[in-house]
């Protein structure tokens, strides 16, 4: 029986859910009409268009739109405005809570917080694909054609360090202990550098694009998205994957569309393309089966954890959700 028959609820947003985001007190969800709502209580409209990406930031959610506004939301119903960039749309984000909160808008980078406003701006040459800040927050990964150019925060630095490799980079996240920038990449492929040594490494053989990544377990395992399993990358010794091979973990038969994984425990969750979603242990054969396809079959488009792990929030393209309390 689903875990969420016992212990969930079925939400229903009215629309795609863009992203889940851990928010002091539990879980919110952001829709591509503007709205975001706290837990299972209703959407209220907060932007004057669609939501095109959202960050958990200091207990609230971030959120970029397509009216060029960046808003910083909170449970308790207040909504600052962070940032507006009139006819701009506001695609890509990433917020850390000592730095602030970082958004793309085409090639052009912006840091801000609420209240301070912007207070550094990059340009690339390319349209910027993906954000992620390191583990300290000190430094900036700004994902693009042909590579990932790291940028110093709190510098005037005209340069960035820049990792290159040909191709789009979609999407891009640091490893936990700072050692590792790896990218999902156009070409159904991963790629990373090493940041000791620069050295980088292809990780191959996926059947559809990789659009959802995270590290499992204190950053042992990267979990993607891509294939019809979720495929774990070891990061257990210095090397990482390099000439290792990819660990597939529990497929239902429809393509994996998301990953999370629980902030204090060695556990992840899928959302799959039929509408399905799983928790598994990454050292066993243990699975829970959270909710089963449904019948329209709307891939799951967003799923997180709580942040304390005790609630899994999950959305899906037709808004359907759900909100599940996880058994202690």
């Amino acid at each position: 029986m689903p875990l969420m028959d016992d212990n969930g609820q079925a939400l229903n947003l009215g629309a795609f859910v863009e992203a889940v985001v851990p928010v002091a007190g539990g879980l919110a969800f952001a829709t591509t009409e503007g709205q975001v709502a706290f837990g299972a209580n209703p959407p209220r409209q907060i932007h004057d268009g669609g939501i095109l990406c959202a960050s958990a930031y200091d207990g609230g959610i971030a959120t970029g739109g397509d009216d060029g506004c960046v808003k910083l939301t909170r449970a308790d119903g207040t909504v600052i405005d962070v940032a507006e960039l009139p006819g701009k749309w506001i695609e890509k984000m990433a917020a850390s809570e000592g730095s602030g909160i970082a958004f793309a808008a085409g090639r052009t980078v912006h840091v801000a917080k609420p209240v301070k406003g912007i207070f550094r701006t990059i340009t690339h040459d390319h349209t910027v694909q993906a954000l992620a800040f390191d583990p300290k927050g000190k430094r900036l990964a700004c994902a693009h054609y042909n590579g990932v150019s790291l940028w110093w925060v709190n510098s005037d630095a005209p340069k960035p360090l820049v990792l290159g490799w040909k191709g789009a980079h979609t999407l891009v996240t640091w490893s936990p202990d700072g050692r590792f920038v790896m990218t999902a990449m156009q070409e159904n492929s991963l790629h990373g550098w090493r940041l000791a040594d620069l050295t980088d490494m292809r990780m191959g053989g996926y059947p559809s694009k990789t659009k959802s990544m995270a590290w499992a377990d204190k950053g042992k395992y990267l979990a993607t998205s891509g294939a019809e399993a979720v495929i774990l990358w070891p990061f257990t010794d210095k090397n990482g994957p390099m000439g290792k091979a990819g660990l597939q973990r529990f497929g239902l038969g429809a393509l994996c569309t998301v990953v999370a994984a629980h902030p204090r425990q060695g556990i992840l969750a899928a959302g799959f393309a039929d509408g399905a979603v799983l928790l598994f242990r990454t050292d066993n054969e243990q699975e829970v089966l959270v909710a089963g396809r449904t019948d329209e079959a709307s891939p799951v488009s967003a799923i997180a954890f709580s942040r304390d792990g005790k609630q899994l929030g999950f959305g899906r393209e037709d808004g359907t959700g759900g909100l599940v309390t996880l058994p202690a």
